[in-house]
């Protein structure tokens, strides 16, 4: 029996600060239509190269989704629904966000848009380039080159960005982010709306949960008491956020079979280091 799959490639390693990956996923034609939910994570760009493809961000039925997107950040679990084809992706770091001229990414979060909206008249040739190219390694070389040129003609990025990027999503305190940048909670605010989509207080509550989230996929048999972040203060307070972020309750969520997350979140943990997106944080 077929199953989806999924594959990722390093970018260039001038672009990993901006990048975490570009990622095949790929639904052989036995499936059948196929369903699976999207973990809150940074922004996204996808194509769709070929087969149907839909998707719900934020209450917002996107069918079919744009052959070439935008995914914002998000805070909320979405649904993907594929049929016969393969989308591939490029997974965007907040600095890449910044970097590629994606503006305040609170403008995005939780939408999906037309990659027009970020790149103008190369998104489209971009999808033209990729339908074309022989295979993955051809499709990375084209995606290379098109950050690459928008990474040289960009205008030098504001050392804050650097720092926020660098420092902030290691803390779990709006007063200890502010102190890391010495800037007043205020402009921490509208700093972070502006990176990473979110105002500080739920970029920390997202990125606690998606930690405990993957200690949990790694370790299914030990207890969750062992196992939710020092950041919770009961397990009570970890199925509030579960619910938050994910729509329904830890046991509904872990009965799913997750045809195209499960290959992803073990494939990326394998290649990459981090089961989810949203948890990739370092620049490389």
């Amino acid at each position: 029996m077929q199953h989806p799959s999924v594959r990722f490639l390093l970018p260039a390693a001038s672009l990993r600060r901006f990048i975490t990956a570009y990622y095949w996923v790929d639904v052989p034609a036995p499936c059948g239509p196929v369903e699976d939910l999207l973990h809150p994570e940074w922004a996204n760009i996808r194509f769709t190269l070929s087969g149907r493809w839909s998707t719900r961000i934020g209450g917002v039925e996107y069918d079919p989704a744009p052959a070439a997107a935008v995914f914002g950040p998000t805070s909320k679990a979405g649904i993907v629904r594929g049929q016969a084809g393969t989308v591939l992706g490029v997974g965007l770091l907040p600095l890449g966000w910044a970097r590629f001229g994606g503006g305040a990414a609170s403008r995005l979060a939780d939408r999906v848009a037309p990659l027009d909206a970020l790149l103008g008249p190369r998104a489209g040739e971009t999808l033209d380039a990729l339908r074309q190219a022989r295979d993955d390694r051809a499709q990375a070389d084209v995606l290379d080159a098109l950050f690459t040129s928008l990474d040289d003609a960009g205008p030098a990025l504001e050392p804050i960005l650097l720092n926020a990027h660098q420092r902030l999503l290691t803390l779990d305190t709006v007063e200890a982010m502010a102190a890391a940048l010495d800037i007043s909670t205020r402009h921490l605010t509208r700093l972070s709306l502006r990176m990473f989509g979110f105002t500080p207080k739920l970029l920390i509550r997202r990125q606690r949960f998606l930690r405990t989230l993957q200690t949990l996929r790694e370790r299914p048999d030990a207890p969750l008491g062992e196992l939710i972040d020092e950041g919770y203060f009961d397990q009570s307070h970890f199925v509030r956020d579960f619910k938050l972020f994910m729509g329904m309750s830890p046991s509904r969520y872990f009965a799913l079979p997750h045809a195209m997350l499960g290959p992803a979140a073990r494939e990326r943990l394998a290649a990459l280091g981090a089961a989810y997106q949203g948890l990739h944080a370092k620049l490389r």
